[in-house]
């Protein structure tokens, strides 16, 4: 009897340490992962510190907390520019004020600033203080370009991964976000909290092509050698396939194919990948894959898998099917052309820095995958800058700068085509990516006249 006693009491005994070393670890080391929006201790304002300020990558003030009064409030001096980025509070906390939270309010110094308030009545420890990496001025400028169109916009540095600027429509104001609430939560027609370009999945439609390209320039030996006669439309698998507006390419190749973005062409060329090609590309452009964004997002999808019938490779070949990428992804990929076929890791949080200024964390570039070969993206950049000078992107022109693009247009199930553009610029020395999604706004020439007017403001910002 006594010996059962001991080994429950022991059995027992090893429960409670190992509850104990879990809540240790938990409360120590899983902390500042618990970012939910609705997780309680996000919504608990901690009184007793001044929650770091937000500046944009010039300096200059996006968000901070004040005192009027004896209450305490978070003013954002560009709410709808950057709804989507810094997010709001206190209904929850989206955005950098929930990723960020434990950053902002975490204290540099702590045991100083606590024995400087007990000398002042006003003063209170102050959190550290975030520098994103967007041009305020750039954002505003990109944001007032889109307008009221529904949509997403993303500028990138190729090189990097950094993010130079990223708007949403529709969008909010996060300081009437308590008295808007039930409308913005409720309304599901517009979204207004979902930030689109990095959580909206669209068909990239003929942006796929850049992929689709790309794998048949390094699985194909004789790629520059092989051609097919465009007549505007052809049955694959009894699937009918036609080119934009059923116009007749005639004989072409591969560069003129996406220059002018040849349905029919693309299709014959997936229709011959050897099973797993596209699949391999996909994995390599990091669909379904995540990615470690800062801000929420959605994983791009991929799901053609080696049974697929040929009507359902030939649709994904030309960037329909079930295919789904967001703005953002689309954006990196496009900069992994740019970057000779390497992606980065995209991000938004430059550096971090205490209450008084010291460097507390930067950002260092981080590679993510090798998409394509450097002699392949150099290949695919030369077609790309075809694509604007002669195809069908010419709108997309500025005098003296050579710009690479691909036009997209999603067929939509629910309504109207949406309407794709991503380019980067200068080809020669590409200094930045702009990747413009439109819902609804019809063919992908609709999306070029704002991708043009921002990648000109970014060039000369």
């Amino acid at each position: 009897m006594k010996k059962n006693m001991k080994r429950v009491f022991f059995f027992y005994s090893l429960l409670f340490i190992a509850l104990i070393a879990h809540l240790i670890y938990f409360t120590i080391f899983e902390k500042d992962t618990s970012l939910n929006s609705y997780n309680p201790r996000l919504n608990v304002i901690d009184n007793s510190i001044q929650r770091g300020m937000i500046f944009d990558s010039n300096g200059i003030t996006l968000a901070e907390t004040v005192t009027s009064g004896g209450s305490i409030q978070r003013n954002y001096y560009y709410p709808e520019e950057f709804c989507h980025i810094i997010g709001y509070m206190p209904k929850g906390k989206s955005g950098l004020e929930a990723k960020s939270n434990f950053t902002l309010q975490k204290l540099d110094n702590e045991l100083y600033q606590r024995i400087q308030t007990i000398f002042s009545e006003t003063s209170k420890p102050r959190g550290n203080n975030i520098f994103i990496t967007i041009d305020s001025k750039l954002q505003q400028y990109v944001h007032e370009k889109l307008g009221k169109t529904k949509g997403a916009v993303v500028v990138l540095e190729p090189q990097t991964g950094k993010v130079l600027s990223m708007v949403s429509y529709p969008d909010f104001n996060p300081m009437k976000i308590e008295k808007n609430w039930d409308n913005l939560k409720n309304d599901k027609d517009n979204s207004p909290l979902l930030n689109r370009a990095a959580q909206g999945l669209y068909p990239p439609g003929s942006t796929f092509k850049i992929l689709t390209a790309g794998a048949e320039i390094e699985t194909n030996s004789n790629y520059e050698s092989f051609s097919y006669d465009c007549e505007g439309e052809d049955f694959f698998d009894q699937k009918k396939i036609h080119c934009f507006n059923s116009t007749v390419h005639g004989k072409i190749g591969l560069s003129e194919a996406l220059e002018n973005s040849c349905n029919t062409f693309f299709a014959t060329i997936g229709e011959k990948f050897e099973k797993g090609v596209l699949f391999s590309y996909a994995e390599k452009a990091m669909f379904n894959k995540p990615f470690d964004y800062t801000l929420e997002y959605n994983k791009s999808s991929f799901t053609l898998s080696e049974t697929a019938t040929p009507t359902e490779i030939v649709e994904t070949s030309i960037g329909q099917g079930k295919t789904l990428v967001s703005p953002l992804h689309m954006a990196m990929i496009t900069a992994s052309v740019a970057n000779k076929g390497i992606m980065m890791k995209p991000y938004i949080i430059d550096h971090i820095e205490s209450y008084s200024r010291n460097p507390i964390d930067t950002t260092e570039p981080e590679v993510l995958s090798e998409v394509f070969s450097e002699e392949t993206a150099k290949k695919l950049t030369e077609m790309m800058v075809k694509v604007v000078e002669n195809g069908t992107g010419t709108e997309a022109k500025i005098k003296g700068v050579s710009i690479a693009g691909k036009t997209g247009t999603a067929e939509n199930s629910s309504g109207k085509d949406h309407s794709w553009f991503t380019a980067f610029a200068p080809s020669e020395n590409p200094k930045i990516v702009v990747t413009v999604l439109l819902e609804n706004a019809g063919n992908g020439s609709k999306a070029i006249p704002l991708a043009h007017d921002i990648i000109k403001k970014a060039l000369n910002n």
